[in-house]
């Protein structure tokens, strides 16, 4: 499973439920390399795969700024 490098999580909110918003448009650094841009109201559920990703457990794993 791929990996976030770089991601600015000022451009999501963590939900009570455990999920995640895009609040303005967000391109997330993947370890391989690869951007993923994401749009304003995406939601991201644990469980939900997301290119191929779990996308809320990642953002869970990534440290706050």
């Amino acid at each position: 499973m791929d990996e976030i490098a770089k991601v600015n999580l000022k451009e999501f909110e963590k939900k009570p439920d455990g999920s995640w918003v895009c609040i303005q448009n967000s391109d997330i650094t993947m370890k391989t390399g690869k951007i993923i841009r994401v749009a304003p109201g995406t939601v991201f559920r644990k469980g939900t795969m997301f290119v191929g990703i779990d996308m809320a457990e990642a953002l869970d794993k990534v440290p706050a700024n």
